[in-house]
């Protein structure tokens, strides 16, 4: 059983060799400025952020920027640049072809994606100042198959996740992530991209084996809006799906004020976890808000009750 801490990512930490502009004017985006004429309805970037302005008015040197104004501007969401960084995995940043950053977020030792739509993934570690390549691997998005049937025959589908840890990283570490389709005419998509530290919690007495217990309960939750009628028929619009975890951990009882810390620490924060690293039970992960209770088993161990609200 891993988490991972997230380091927020930022504009300035984004640098050359990014794909995606700050400002995607091909996506309709428009920056913010002083000096503007602004009406209902219209929308401006500012700060890695679209806004919908609610109260038309004129700005002057002494307005307040988008992310103070509460009065003339909502957020809508983020930039096409900024999707993979905020909370949401829906948000998504697009590109024909490919989706391309290279960031510079301090020191880490993992990461994850999700909502990946791309044939191939390949994440490469450089030191930014020596240029020297410390890690590179090239990864095909497609899921792992059942059996040989399925191999075979079946209708594979892509994989839309990937996670690292345990990387050879330092404060001065570069990472870039690159997703390729081989039609360069069809629409990349990298819907959470997140960078931190893993947080690992263990078996007791054994520092190489996750503590998750057999009993781990996995809940699709939809979204859909669904009303049912009085004769019978129903409204129905497909919404977001999202994915609810309940399990239990067994560790060491010196152990408990670390994941106390841990589970404290990411309190009201979504987070990235996995329950364990096998391909069979890669259905045990998500990104949302984790909450728990460490229970006192006995002198030397202790149980740790998770309860994972996922995110869309």
């Amino acid at each position: 059983m891993k988490i991972l801490l997230p380091t927020p990512i930022t504009q300035d930490m984004i640098g050359f060799g990014t794909n995606l502009p700050e400002i995607d004017a091909t996506r309709g985006e428009i920056s913010w400025t002083t000096f503007g004429v602004y009406t209902e309805g219209m929308l401006r970037v500012y700060a890695g952020y679209i806004y919908y302005c609610v109260k038309g008015y004129v700005t002057d040197i002494n307005s307040p920027t988008p992310d103070a104004d509460f009065i003339h501007w909502l957020v809508k969401e983020p930039t096409n640049q900024m999707g993979p960084f905020d909370d949401y995995l829906y948000t998504t940043a697009k590109n024909p072809g490919i989706v391309k950053y290279v960031l510079s977020p301090g020191y880490f030792d993992g990461f994850v994606l999700y909502g990946v739509n791309a044939d191939k993934v390949e994440v490469v570690l450089r030191d930014r100042l020596t240029g020297v390549v410390n890690y590179n691997t090239n990864n095909t998005m497609w899921e792992e198959a059942y059996g040989e049937w399925e191999y075979l025959f079946g209708n594979l589908q892509r994989s839309a996740k990937l996670s690292q840890s345990n990387l050879p990283t330092g404060p001065a570490t570069q990472i870039e992530v690159t997703l390729t389709k081989m039609d360069p005419t069809s629409i990349v998509e990298l819907g959470y991209l997140s960078i931190g530290q893993w947080q690992t919690i263990y078996a007791p007495g054994d520092n190489m084996q996750g503590a998750t217990q057999y009993g781990v309960e996995v809940t699709p939750k939809s979204y859909s809006y669904f009303k049912q009628n009085l004769d019978g028929t129903y409204v129905r619009r497909q919404g977001r799906v999202a994915k609810g975890i309940s399990a239990t951990a067994l560790i060491d009882a010196v152990e408990a004020p670390r994941v106390e810390k841990l589970l404290t620490k990411i309190l009201d924060i979504p987070v990235a976890i996995e329950l364990s690293d096998l391909n069979k039970y890669g259905y045990m992960s998500t990104v949302g808000f984790v909450t728990g209770s460490i229970v006192a088993e006995s002198w030397n161990l202790a149980r740790v009750n998770l309860k994972i609200d996922g995110n869309i």
